[in-house]
């Protein structure tokens, strides 16, 4: 029972700051409840505090009876190092998580889901924590003795994460699974490499208290997790099928170019380079990156592609398209292509593929044969299932898409679309606005945020996902005219269309003697 009575003596000490930790994700929880659907402040920050908090409280009860040193109470009595190790287990388990757990329980029942799917989202998110950030915060803590050196160290853990943000964009590097549905892989194996160094710190230094091996061991294994984000595309496709056996497979999809289709036809008001607001990727995004792309100086040429052996009412995602022009043997230019995104309303599609060429090799090449090659990495998703709620004042519960309402932007120009949903959000929605007596539609907006993991328990800052989206329906500046506006809108609905990922595959395009300009886009 020695266990017992440590976890009574910490509690007895830091029963405060754990009270504290309660009422702060008691807090944040009641502030996202009242926020409703959609979020009108800043999450992320509140987010990060509550991890912080709890990163600290782990830390303060590691303290109490620090591992380094040879002064320590517990070496003294003695108490056996398995007891020790077990009480503090215990107590993060219990009096960090167990508040924590509730807190999203409650609030998944406070907005009317049922008992087992609040529950099971809860304790999913609550695992996904324990094991990705409090044990790793428990072995770290056996590093240090007392909070002054915890500061320290924890300072130079925020210069490592600081230089792995900033120092790929000086050098060009970029991580290859960034925003597609496969971070997941880089991800895993990271938090399988911090976890693994955690537990073995934890046996280091309770059963032999080698510091400083303990050290070493846990530095490496941070720098190695953060290094491995930048993988190689092709590794991180193998260790998939690996890791998700079943989910590859080779479908009679032919993609190929097709010339007989014509040049890329700019709509009015639409920006070439402009990528388009998805989840992940706000509106904050969406205009530093316009913005990055339109100081490149950089032409875009739209090819165009045909697609056949599809199932009607399919989608076909590209996550990852690689674009290599190449001149008698020698590469010219390698980069990637522009997002590509097809929905299959029978077993032929068609799509203008957006590739972006430098300016500088733009204007040396283009009319110039070239051979083009372009690979492709996709996805193919099945419809799953398909729901309306009126596009005005809408609310309607949805099985595997959540709670979901609908409202008209102060601004009169769109319809705001957001869901709840204990646990994991659907991988791929697309909404339509649609005026219900004549079935005409505006362009279809999708929200396919992919994530392809096998696994649940992955959503932070709480056990429930929020997701939105806008469509809209009247452009102020006249230069786009919406089939369904204003005036129709009481007698509109959101269409929302589910889908889930079937399988993925490879396709390798190659397109001999092509001439950029031939395909530049068209203005209206």
């Amino acid at each position: 029972m020695m266990p017992l009575h440590i976890l009574k003596k910490d509690w007895k000490l830091l029963w405060p700051l754990v009270a504290a930790l309660g009422i702060l994700h008691g807090l944040a929880a009641l502030a996202r409840f009242n926020a409703g659907h959609f979020l009108n402040f800043p999450s992320v920050p509140l987010a990060l505090l509550q991890l912080l908090a709890t990163a600290t409280i782990v830390v303060l009860v590691v303290h109490q009876d620090p591992v380094p040193g040879v002064r320590q109470d517990w070496l003294v009595r003695p108490i056996a190092r398995r007891d020790l190790l077990l009480a503090k287990v215990l107590f993060v388990i219990l009096l960090v998580h167990g508040p924590w757990w509730m807190t999203d329980l409650i609030q998944g029942l406070a907005n009317g889901f049922p008992l087992g799917q609040s529950a099971a989202a809860a304790t999913a998110c609550s695992f996904w924590v324990l094991l990705t950030l409090t044990l790793p915060a428990l072995a770290f803590a056996t590093l240090t003795a007392t909070m002054t050196e915890a500061f320290v160290a924890a300072l130079a853990i925020c210069a490592i994460v600081l230089a792995f943000l900033i120092a790929p964009g000086l050098v060009g590097a970029a991580r290859p699974t960034a925003l597609t549905g496969f971070a997941w892989v880089p991800t895993l194996v990271r938090e399988a490499l911090l976890l693994a160094s955690a537990a073995a710190v934890l046996v280091v230094q309770y059963r032999w208290r080698r510091a400083w091996a303990a050290r070493a061991l846990f530095a490496t294994a941070l720098v190695a997790g953060f290094c491995v984000p930048f993988l190689p595309w092709a590794t991180t496709l193998r260790m998939e099928q690996l890791l998700a056996a079943g989910s590859w497979a080779d479908h009679d999809v032919a993609v190929a170019f097709a010339p007989v289709d014509g040049g890329f036809q700019v709509s009015p008001g639409q920006g070439l380079d402009d990528v388009a607001e998805k989840p992940g990727f706000g509106p904050a995004d969406v205009a530093a990156e316009n913005q990055r792309r339109r100081a490149e100086g950089a032409r875009t040429v739209f090819l165009p592609i045909r697609v056949s052996g599809l199932e009607p009412g399919s989608r076909l995602l590209a996550d990852r398209s690689e674009v290599t022009l190449s001149q008698r043997g020698h590469v010219v230019y390698r980069g990637r292509g522009n997002d590509l995104e097809l929905h299959a309303t029978n077993t032929d599609g068609a799509v203008h593929h957006g590739i972006r060429v430098p300016g500088a090799v733009y204007t040396r090449v283009q009319g110039e044969p070239l051979d083009l090659q372009l690979d492709y990495s996709f996805t193919l998703f099945r419809a799953d299932a398909t729901y309306a709620l009126p596009a005005r004042d809408g609310d309607q519960r949805m099985p595997g898409v959540g709670w979901c309402v609908t409202k008209v932007d102060d601004a009169g120009t769109r319809v705001m679309f957001g869901c709840l949903q204990p646990g994991e959000r659907p991988s791929c929605l697309t909404l339509a606005l649609e005026h219900t007596p004549t079935r005409q539609q505006n362009p279809e907006v999708s929200l396919c945020a992919p994530d392809y993991s096998p696994y649940p328990g992955h959503v932070l800052p709480d056990a429930l996902t929020r997701f939105s989206g806008r469509l809209p329906f009247y452009d102020p500046s006249g230069l786009v005219r919406y089939p369904v506006g204003g005036p129709q809108l009481a007698e509109s609905r959101v269409v929302v269309t589910s889908f889930r990922p079937s399988s993925h595959f490879v396709r390798r395009v190659l397109i001999p003697a092509v001439r950029l300009q031939d395909w530049e886009p068209r203005q209206p």
